[in-house]
């Protein structure tokens, strides 16, 4: 993952396919156990280790859209204490080519400090990574080792979406990570360091990744080093304890450009500690209970994490559980510390900056007696002397004139000399506030009134609540398994959203001072034609924009950042899984599962409702056929995933039904020892 973000970004992973041994799932909150950010599941990905898979596999791929994939993975070991791996895979392919129309034909591209040229914009299909992973073991004893691992992957070429900047071209962007654990009987230490680099030296760099709505290049040298210590030990046969403690820094590291003017003041330490329990109440009760407190360094508050289940064992194939998790979920740190241009309003000296939220939130002025509701503003008309802008009224009327400049473009020389004239005052024309949105169509400004405009709270960690009750049984060839939930979710961060109106000049008042203003020049009905003309012209071009006091918006900057959702936001679903050995050669599996909701109308999210941003319905059939004698394989599945709305910063609309059949098959090759095998 990338530090900075955290956000998992899946091509940036080390290990290779060969040489992961299994994944397991953790569904649902995890946070008592697994820590801060667990609250939605876990997902472990765990390799092989050198002593069980001893050997050489080498791995050739290819496909349509130029697809080649060949991977090599080596193991052994040196006496019988001493085990080694080294595994290694390359792709290329070309990417299925959209192009977002938000993105332009052209950016701006740095060529020295302070200034820029424009330069071509267009998206690099061609996809293109590596990645590599060197291990060693050492073994003691069957209870104690000591294992040290090394990851390094390279995107030479990729897109990556992101809600806040839309999509980023990836060029040249690694991954590193360390990492030294050790166990011994039950007790386990472990320590690691993740480092990312998107290929970037600085600010001005162009060689690396860069975003393709604004051609702001990315700098991220970020890191998270963590520790996790471990041990557990058992009161006579009923009872069991684990407990352990976890610390975690993250230190971003951006060159000034995803956390911008936040650089020097962007590092977060988290700790926290558990302990967890297991009691055998009886040959078929159990009761697991686990405690979990942590600290987050900028929320300088101490976050309890409890989980309870009750576990019934009919028979040693069924299982009944009964949980209850409550979770939480603390901001990331871009969301403490972004600070980031998104884009330009076409021609006009207005940025979008998406920026995150301080310690102290935003709040806004209102102590300017000639604007609006007593609103203040900051317009590009009225540079400050030491840079940015100044706070003036948000008063549109006072800005008239930058309108006319702004519009002279378009309007005959006559009329601009004759609007020169003119001076309105407030009384003559009122402001009116619209807000930028994005929607299914793209971005749209909507009304808006001073009553909506609201300060930024500080940010706060999000919670759930989760009761699940669930069962699984095996029974002959048969397995199967059902859990139904329900969740509560509080103060989550939904997804960046503007906050700041543009101040505007009021149409109908405009129209009748123009009018008004320009009969003794050229009569009432050439006035009257004149004005209804080009007062939606000008009209429609922001003067100012209401942001809050604050370092980070002291400019006409379009702020869009980030909010607690107060509101309780209440879920409930299931998910049933089958899997039927039918004989020894044919196996058929199916999976299920349902959501109450995907989109919550009575929760604003910007311009349009809050969105889970995921499907309600989701569904595989597989038919699997395997016989190790002659070495023949087969497999077909089917996924059906429904459709579902999604706002996500600049992502707004439906994404349709995914519904896809994969058909395989593979066969070990009769020649030699048997070790090849065609797919």
């Amino acid at each position: 993952g990338v530090p900075s973000l955290r956000v998992n970004v899946p091509y940036l992973f080390t290990a290779t396919n060969e040489d992961i041994e299994r994944l397991e799932v953790v569904l649902g909150p995890g946070a008592a156990l697994y820590g801060p950010n667990a609250a939605n599941g876990v997902l472990h990905v765990i390799t092989k280790s050198p002593f069980d898979s001893k050997g050489t596999l080498l791995t050739l791929s290819g496909g349509e859209r130029s697809t080649l994939r060949t991977s090599l993975r080596h193991a052994g070991t040196v006496g019988s204490r001493l085990g080694f791996k080294l595994s290694g895979e390359y792709l290329t392919g070309n990417d299925w080519e959209y192009t977002d129309p938000a993105e332009p034909d052209s950016v701006p591209r740095p060529t020295g400090p302070g200034t820029r040229a424009l330069r071509d914009n267009a998206r690099d299909f061609d996809v293109q990574r590596y990645a590599g992973e060197a291990r060693m073991d050492y073994r003691h004893s069957d209870r104690t080792e000591l294992i040290t691992s090394y990851g390094y992957s390279r995107a030479g070429s990729a897109i990556e979406l992101t809600g806040a900047n839309g999509a980023a071209q990836i060029r040249d962007w690694t991954f590193q990570h360390l990492q030294t654990r050790f166990r011994s009987g039950r007790l386990f230490a472990q320590a690691f360091v993740n480092a990312s680099d998107a290929g970037n030296e600085d600010s001005l760099d162009t060689q690396g990744t860069y975003l393709l709505r604004t051609g702001n290049p990315i700098v991220d040298k970020s890191r998270v080093a963590a520790a996790q210590l471990q041990h557990g030990f058992d009161l006579g046969a009923r009872q069991s304890f684990t407990y352990g403690a976890d610390y975690i820094f993250t230190n971003p590291r951006t060159g000034n450009t995803i956390n911008g003017r936040n650089e020097d003041v962007d590092n977060v330490t988290e700790v926290g500690a558990y302990v967890h329990s297991v009691t055998r109440l009886s040959p078929r009760f159990e009761l697991v209970a686990a405690l979990r407190g942590d600290h987050h360094d900028l929320l300088d508050e101490y976050f309890v994490s409890p989980r309870a289940a009750l576990v019934f064992k009919p028979s040693d194939t069924q299982n009944l559980r009964f949980t209850f998790n409550h979770a939480f979920t603390t901001p990331p740190n871009f969301q403490f510390f972004l600070d980031l241009p998104q884009g330009r309003l076409g021609p006009l000296p207005f940025f979008v900056r998406a920026v995150g939220v301080p310690q102290g939130g935003y709040q806004f002025r209102r102590e300017c007696a000639a604007g609006l509701d007593m609103l203040c503003m900051h317009s590009p008309f009225t540079p400050a002397p030491g840079g940015g802008s100044a706070s003036v009224a948000a008063n549109a009327a006072a800005y008239f004139q930058a309108a006319v400049t702004v519009a002279s473009r378009s309007l005959p020389p006559s009329l601009v000399s004759l609007l020169r004239r003119l001076n309105p005052t407030s009384a003559q024309v009122a402001t009116t506030l619209r807000t930028l949105g994005f929607g299914p169509t793209g971005p749209a400004f909507a009304p808006s009134t001073p009553q909506d405009i609201k300060d930024v709270e500080p940010l706060e960690a999000g919670f759930s609540d989760v009761y699940e009750i669930g069962y699984k049984e095996i029974r002959g060839r048969v397995s199967f398994s059902v859990d139904g939930w329900y969740q509560r979710r509080k103060n989550f961060v939904a997804p960046a959203a503007n906050v700041s109106p543009n101040v505007f000049l009021d149409r109908p008042s405009l129209q009748a001072y123009l009018t008004a203003g320009l009969t003794p020049f050229i009569g009432a009905g050439a006035a009257a034609a004149t004005a209804a003309q080009i007062s939606p012209a000008l009209s429609g071009i922001p003067l100012g924009t209401v942001t809050p006091s604050s370092s980070r918006t002291n400019s006409p900057d379009l702020v869009f950042t980030y909010r607690n959702v107060k509101e309780t936001i209440e879920l409930y679903g299931s998910d049933v899984g089958m899997d039927v050995r039918l004989t020894d050669r044919f196996s058929l599996a199916g999976t299920y599962s349902w959501l109450s909701d995907d989109e919550f109308e009575k929760i604003p999210n910007g311009a349009q409702p809050l969105a889970l941003n995921a499907a309600t319905h989701k569904a595989s059939l597989t038919g699997r056929f395997r016989d190790e004698l002659s070495g023949l394989g087969a497999e077909l599945r089917g996924r059906y995933v429904n459709a579902f709305p999604v706002n996500s910063g600049v992502y707004v609309g439906h994404v349709p039904v995914n519904a896809l059949v994969d058909a395989g098959f593979s066969y070990r090759l009769p020649f030699g020892a048997r070790n090849a095998t065609w797919s």
